[in-house]
C-alpha cells in the first residue's frame, strides 16, 4: 500500500476525532463530560435569539445632545484662549444647538476673536456675525461637522454598548445601526437579568465636574418665589471663603421629589429664569431626625451650578469599586489620564474653598468642598441608604459602564421584545425535522442512483456536516434559524460536487477506460468545475456577510464554513475513498459500482 494513502488515512481520521471532541460540550451535559473535555474543550455552539430566547431592543440615539456637547467643548476652549490673552469681562455661551455667542464687556475687545485664534477651529466653526457696537461675536458649528459628530456618536455608541454587553458575559450579541437607531439582540439571557442589563446599556454614564456658585443672589431671589404649601422647603446654608475667612449665608431648596423642584424652576420666566450660563443641580440626600441621625427617607436638594463642565469623564483612565472606610459602604474610585490630571489640578487650584459637584447622568452624586489641589484621583459615593448588597451590585455595574466609556449621547428605548425559549424550541424542532427530511431524501437518491459510490458520497456528506458544526463550536458561533437553513442548503451542496465528479467518471467508463483510470481522470478533469462553483458561492457568501446583518449574517457564516468543508470532503476525502476502492491496496477491480 502506498505511503501517501496511510498519511491521508491518519490525517482524515485525526480531523474526524478532533471534530468529535469539539462537539462533546455541545451535545453532552456538563456533568457527564470527562475531565479531559472540561479542561481542553469547553467551547460550544451558541444558540441565537430566535432559538433560545432573549432580548430584542431598539434605542434611539439623541445625536443632538452629542452636537451640543461638542459646541460646549469648543466654547470652553475659546474661553480658555481668551483668558490666556488677559481678556476680562467676556461671556461665552451656547445658544440653541449649534451657535456660540461671545459677548465682551468692552466692545472693542471683540477683535480678540481673530483669524489667529480661530485658526485651530477653521474646519469646525463658521463666523456668522460680528457686532462692534455691542461687542458680540456669533459663531456656528459647520454643517459638515454636525454630520461628522452624528456619525461618530452612532459608531461610538455601538462600540460602547458592545463593551458593556461583553462585560455582562452575553455570548454572540448582535448590535447594529439602522438610521439613527441602534438595534441590540441579546440571546440566552435569563428573565431575571433583563432589567439589569437594560439599565447597564441605557446608562449614559456621562461624568461631569461642575463648580457650585455659592453665594449667588439668584438662589435668594428664586427662594422668595416659593409658594407656601408647594411641598418645597427653603433652608439656610452657610459657607466661608477659604482665603479671606469671610462668612456667607446662602439658601437652597428641598423637596421629597426631584420633579417638584424641576417644575418650580421650569415655571420661572423672564428675569426670574435660571441664567443661561448657570443651571440647577439636584442631589439626593437622606432625611435626618430630630437627633440629627440619618433616616431611610429621601429628599432632593438644589445646588446652583455653573453650566459648563470644567472636567468630564472622557479623561478617565480607570475605575474600580472600593469601600468607604468610615461607613463601610461601597463606592467607586476613578483615575484621570495625564490631560485630565492637568485640568483637575487647575480647576481645584482656581476654586479652592468652593464646592465641586460630581455629576453622573445629570444627578449629583456628591458635592465636596475643595480643600486642596486634586490631580489624578477621585471617588463617587452611592449615598447612605439602600440595601448594601444591592449597592455593591450598583457599584460594580457603574464601574463596568465607566470602564467601557460614556455614551456620546443619551439613548431612548423605542422598542422592546422578549423572546421566550418556547418559541425557540418549537423552531428548533421544525428546523431539525426539515433537515432530517432533506438529508434522508439526498441519501436515498444517492444510494439508488450511484450504488456503492453513493454510499461514499453519503459518508463524505456526513463528515462534511461533522466538520461544519465542529468549526462553529470551535469559534463559539451563534446558530440561528437562517443558520440552520444554511446547514440544510449545505446538505444539497455536499453531494452536488460528487454528482459532477461521478458523471465525469461514468463518461470515462463509457469511453472504455479501466475503473482506476476513469477515477483518476474523473477527479482530475472535474476539479476546476467543482472549484469554480465553490468560489462563486463563496463570493456570494462574503457579500452577504459584509453587507447583511442579523439573520443574513447567520446564514452567510454557515454557508461560508460549509463551502470550505464541502470542498475538502467532496473532492479530497471522496478521492481517497475511491483510491481505496479501485486498487491502491494492490488489486484492481474489473468493474465499478457507480
Amino acid at each position: 500500500m502506498e505511503r501517501s494513502w496511510w498519511w491521508k488515512a491518519l490525517l482524515y481520521g485525526g480531523l474526524v476525532a478532533l471534530a468529535c471532541l469539539y462537539l462533546v460540550p455541545t451535545v453532552v451535559p456538563e456533568q457527564k463530560q470527562p475531565e479531559f473535555i472540561k479542561k481542553h474543550f469547553q467551547k460550544r455552539i451558541q444558540l441565537g435569539l430566535d432559538l433560545q430566547g432573549g432580548l430584542h431592543l431598539v434605542y434611539e440615539v439623541h445625536v443632538d445632545k452629542a452636537v451640543s456637547d461638542k459646541v460646549d467643548r469648543i466654547a470652553s476652549e475659546i474661553e480658555d484662549r481668551l483668558v490666556k490673552k488677559k481678556v476680562a469681562g467676556v461671556t461665552i455661551s451656547r445658544e440653541g444647538r449649534d451657535d456660540i455667542i461671545a459677548v465682551f464687556k468692552n466692545p472693542t475687545e471683540q477683535v480678540m476673536i481673530d483669524e489667529e485664534l480661530l485658526r485651530e477651529f477653521r474646519r469646525q466653526l463658521d463666523l456668522i456675525k460680528r457686532d462692534s457696537v455691542t461687542g458680540t461675536v456669533h459663531l456656528r458649528l459647520d454643517p459638515d461637522q454636525i454630520e461628522e459628530v452624528r456619525d461618530s456618536a452612532l459608531r461610538q455608541g455601538i462600540e460602547t454598548i458592545r463593551g458593556r454587553v461583553d462585560k455582562f458575559g452575553v455570548a454572540e450579541p448582535t448590535i447594529i445601526r439602522k438610521g439613527t437607531d441602534i438595534i441590540v439582540e441579546l440571546p440566552g439571557l435569563k428573565t431575571a437579568d433583563f432589567e439589569r442589563i437594560k439599565t447597564i446599556i441605557g446608562r449614559t454614564a456621562q461624568l461631569e465636574f461642575k463648580i457650585v456658585d455659592d453665594g449667588s443672589d439668584y438662589m435668594r431671589k428664586a427662594a422668595a418665589l416659593v409658594a407656601k404649601g408647594s411641598g418645597i422647603d427653603v433652608l439656610p446654608e452657610s459657607w466661608t471663603e477659604k482665603d479671606s475667612g469671610k462668612p456667607h449665608e446662602d439658601v437652597y431648596l428641598r423637596a421629597k421629589t426631584r420633579d417638584a423642584l424641576e417644575k418650580f424652576f421650569a415655571g420661572l420666566t423672564g428675569d426670574n429664569a435660571v441664567p443661561a450660563d448657570h443651571e440647577i443641580g439636584y442631589e439626593e440626600t437622606s432625611m435626618r431626625n430630630d437627633a440629627g441621625e440619618a433616616t431611610q427617607d429621601r429628599s432632593w436638594r438644589t445646588l446652583f451650578l455653573k453650566r459648563r463642565a470644567v472636567l468630564t469623564g472622557e479623561y478617565l483612565s480607570n475605575a474600580d469599586q472600593t469601600w468607604d472606610q468610615q461607613t463601610g459602604r461601597p463606592e467607586v474610585s476613578f483615575e484621570f489620564d495625564h490631560q485630565g490630571a492637568i485640568l483637575s489640578e487647575r480647576m481645584t487650584r482656581e476654586n479652592m474653598g468652593r464646592k465641586m459637584a460630581i455629576m453622573l447622568d445629570d444627578k449629583i452624586t456628591s458635592a465636596p468642598v475643595i480643600e486642596g489641589v486634586i490631580s489624578s484621583r477621585g471617588r463617587i459615593t452611592l449615598g447612605s441608604f439602600g440595601d448594601p448588597f444591592q449597592m455593591q451590585q450598583e457599584a460594580k455595574d457603574l464601574v463596568a459602564v465607566l470602564r467601557s466609556g460614556a455614551l456620546p449621547a443619551p439613548l431612548r428605548k423605542t422598542f422592546e421584545t422578549q423572546v421566550g425559549p418556547t418559541m425557540g424550541r418549537d423552531s428548533i424542532d421544525k428546523a431539525k425535522f426539515s433537515m432530517y427530511i432533506g438529508a434522508a431524501a439526498v441519501i436515498l437518491f444517492m444510494l439508488i442512483y450511484y450504488r456503492l459510490a453513493g454510499i461514499m458520497a453519503n459518508l463524505a456528506m456526513v463528515v462534511n456536516m461533522l466538520f461544519m458544526v465542529a468549526i462553529l463550536a470551535a469559534f463559539e458561533a451563534s446558530l440561528t434559524l437562517p443558520g440552520i437553513a444554511g446547514l440544510v442548503l449545505t446538505i444539497g451542496m455536499a453531494v452536488d460536487a460528487n454528482i459532477i465528479i461521478y458523471e465525469r467518471i461514468r463518461e470515462e467508463l463509457r469511453n472504455g477506460k479501466s475503473p482506476r483510470s476513469a477515477v483518476d481522470a474523473g477527479f482530475s478533469r472535474a476539479f476546476w468545475t467543482v472549484f469554480d462553483a465553490h468560489v462563486t458561492n463563496f463570493v456570494a457568501g462574503v457579500v452577504l456577510y459584509s453587507y447583511g446583518s442579523g439573520p443574513i449574517r447567520g446564514f452567510a457564516v454557515t454557508l461560508l464554513v460549509g463551502i470550505i468543508t464541502n470542498l475538502v470532503t467532496s473532492y479530497w476525502l471522496s478521492r481517497w475513498m475511491f483510491e481505496l476502492l479501485v486498487g491502491r491496496r494492490g488489486g484492481t477491480p474489473a468493474t465499478l459500482s457507480i
